[in-house]
């Protein structure tokens, strides 16, 4: 155990908020507009990409360049100052823009006071939506940006700013994008583990779980809460760290009461080396609970156990099925083989199956490190995986129904070709289920998730590897069962139809990816994805042509090349931008409750109305999909909720959405789909099953007493 503490000397109570902005409005009074015209800020509005694209979100960003010596104010600027702000002025039509996303700040001690500010050059990102119609040329963003700088003195500065950039269908890096890449880094991420916090005396405790804290690498520990006046900015913050656990006491503010919002950022600064600061926003409940109803600590062993279960019934899931189907088609046509090689194959298979899940969790460990705010099912996140994946299923698809052979120990099918090919059809396989399974969250399967993602790289990636184990171990068992595989039906004709019959759910899927795609990239990436198609497809008809002059055959050969590249080259230009407003806008023939859709802003408000329920969701999610079919979108679940008044939010990730990745985190997930019940007065949640029923909803919303009677009425 080590104890440290920040600004260890006792402080006075600092002056009020309204004792301050008295002094600094008699300073600016005196000193006159002459010091304003100074120019200790240097302002101007950049972007991360060198031009906006219709339906992208496009980062965009205040640039403060600080005089030496001189400092501008966080969110919460602490004892005196006044964060800063920008005033967005004639928007063009369509376009919005989002909060600051403030990157955390230093403690900046002035006399008896403690502030919290920035030195140096700092970027205030904001997301700006553009509309997918959006017609012009050019994209003109106004603002008046407005700041307090100070050093011994406080001036009050504004600069009218002016951003242009050309629209186009495609946009790069521009030279700022460095700059948003360091902003980001600085951007506190949600930390996903439970947060729990007590009152002792004028004291705020705070036990915050944090497996693998190296206590000996740790030089400060800092609080910054986004309520002014919760804490006593001055007064030392005093850490201990106890195994697992991060134990911080901070000092009571003059404004504090006891059902405040403790929601804020947690430095820790630690060395390895070098210094090394790490910011985490965390979101303690007041009151002194627990932060999550859904995320009790849990051991590595545990979070391993609940992996390879959730990996098994993964196997289960709508989005699997295509790809088991084609396993299993594979397995009866081995069935003959002897023992030790049927044997191979399922380990093959299960390497391929691990290896992909390490390899996509490698990548958003990476992600996240980096700063990213994205959780499991990342890639499909991504329009141009999103596309590649349809390729991949319609080339499946294609080769299923006959239509071409490739090798067919490519999709690992059972003919009897060389052996090398046989185990490559099957490591490929495993990759291919994978890929297909990999957005799915099955039962026990978030807990495990949540837990790895907070923990260091070697235990997350142990943790995704059992997931991978676990997907695997069902084809691994019936590789090592005798007595089951005598059960398989022998091999036939029949065998040539029912592979045929596969390519159907796997041009279904394609289908499912194109429909994502659509609420992603909109009818741009459609008419990509299907003008793809159709070059592959042409490639292959190439391919079945019979030529025997060997210059035709080459031409032949790298037309079919070029026409793949082609295909490949289209999904560049894909860009994500905001789900369509048709996704969220119920269509005919639905029957559901209404849905809101969900900000922590739309939450706060509909907890001071009442119960809440939160569905949070994906387009390409199958799983949610299905739970949305079956108990959210019937006539009884609306009845239910208007007769118990509870109000229905839906937070759509389809897109990347660092909020509802905070939101995840929360409640220890880091994928969909989470739904959340909010019992009137309270402000942590019931976290439903992972697979719902009508039945179940609306027992949940029964039990709270808001409509007893419905639970006895189905």
């Amino acid at each position: 155990m080590r104890d440290s503490v920040i600004q260890p000397r006792p402080l006075p109570r600092p002056p009020g908020r309204l004792t301050a902005c008295v002094v600094l409005g008699l300073l600016w009074a005196l000193l006159g507009s002459t010091l304003a015209r100074a120019g200790n800020v240097e302002a101007t509005l950049v972007s991360e990409r060198d031009a906006a694209v219709p339906g992208e979100v496009l980062w965009v960003a205040l640039r403060q360049d600080i005089r030496e010596g001189w400092h501008t104010y966080w969110r919460n600027p602490g004892d005196s100052g006044q964060a800063s702000a920008i005033r967005w002025q004639d928007l063009p039509e369509g376009v919005s823009v989002g909060e600051i996303v403030w990157p955390w700040p230093e403690r900046i001690p002035y006399g008896p006071l403690m502030n919290y500010g920035y030195h140096g050059t700092l970027l205030l990102p904001v997301a700006v939506q553009v509309p997918a119609n959006f017609a012009a040329d050019e994209l003109v963003l106004k603002a008046k940006g407005e700041w307090l700088v100070c050093a011994d003195v406080c001036i009050p500065e504004d600069a009218e700013l002016t951003l242009t950039l050309p629209v186009r269908e495609a946009s790069g890096p521009s030279p700022a994008a460095p700059e948003f890449a360091a902003a980001r880094a600085r951007t506190p991420t949600p930390l996903g583990m439970p947060t729990g916090a007590s009152i002792d005396g004028k004291q705020i405790v705070f036990e915050i779980g944090m497996p693998g804290l190296d206590a000996d690498r740790i030089e400060s520990v800092a609080y910054f809460p986004y309520l002014e006046g919760l804490i006593d900015n001055p007064a030392p913050q005093v850490y201990t760290v106890q195994g697992e656990a991060l134990r911080l006491t901070v000092t009571q503010g003059w404004d504090f009461t006891p059902d405040a919002s403790l929601d804020g950022v947690l430095l820790i600064e630690e060395t390895a080396g070098d210094t090394l600061q790490v910011g985490f926003e965390i979101t303690p409940a007041p009151g002194g609970q627990a932060a999550t109803s859904a995320a009790a600590p849990i051991s590595l062993w545990l979070a391993i156990g609940l992996a390879l279960l959730g990996g098994a019934i993964l196997n289960l899931m709508p989005c699997v099925f295509p790809v088991i189907s084609i396993k299993i088609l594979s397995l009866v046509s081995q069935s003959q083989e002897e023992h030790t090689k049927l044997s191979a194959h399922g380990w093959v298979y299960a390497g391929g199956v691990v290896l992909s899940f390490v390899a996509i969790a490698g990548v958003l460990i990476g992600l996240r490190a980096g700063g990213m705010q994205i959780g499991w099912g990342f890639q499909l996140q991504s329009p141009v995986v999103v596309c590649l994946l349809v390729y991949l299923l319609f080339l499946v698809g294609l080769n299923l129904a006959g239509l071409f052979e490739i090798g067919t120990g490519i999709m690992g099918l059972g003919s009897r070709f060389a052996e090398a090919g046989g185990y490559g059809g099957s490591f490929a396989t495993g990759v291919l289920a994978t890929l297909v399974a990999a957005p799915c969250t099955a039962p026990f399967m978030g807990a495990a998730v949540g837990f790895a993602l907070t923990q260091n790289s070697a235990t997350a990636l142990a943790v995704f590897a059992a997931l991978g184990a676990g997907m695997a171990l069902p084809y691994i068992a019936l590789c090592h069962a005798p007595g089951l595989l005598s059960r398989l039906p022998r091999p036939g004709p029949w065998m040539a139809r029912f592979r045929e019959f596969l390519a159907f759910p796997m041009f279904a899927s394609a289908v499912w990816l194109l429909w994502v795609l659509s609420l992603q990239a909109g009818s741009t990436g459609v008419l990509a994805a299907g003008s793809g198609m159709v070059l592959i497809a042409f490639a292959i008809w190439l391919t079945r042509l019979r030529v025997t002059n060997t210059s035709l055959r080459f031409l032949r050969g790298g037309a079919s090349v070029a026409m793949l590249v082609a295909a490949v080259a289209l999904t560049s230009g894909l860009r994500g931008g905001a789900a369509q407003a048709a996704e969220a806008t119920p269509g005919p023939g639905y029957a559901g409750p209404v849905a809101a859709v969900y900000s922590r802003d739309a939450l706060k408000a509909a907890l001071a109305e009442g119960p809440v329920f939160v569905n949070f969701t994906a387009a390409w999610c199958i799983t949610c999909k299905v739970n949305e079919a079956v108990a959210l979108n019937q006539s009884g679940t609306r009845q239910a909720f208007e007769n118990a008044g509870v109000t229905y939010l839906k937070g759509d990730w389809t897109n990347e959405d660092p909020g509802i990745t905070s939101a995840l985190a929360e409640y220890g997930r880091s994928g969909v789909p989470l739904y959340l019940y909010y019992r009137p007065g309270t402000t942590q949640a019931e976290v439903l099953p992972q697979v719902l029923t009508q039945a179940l909803v609306i027992e949940t919303v029964a039990r709270a007493g808001e409509i007893a009677s419905l639970s006895t009425s189905l």
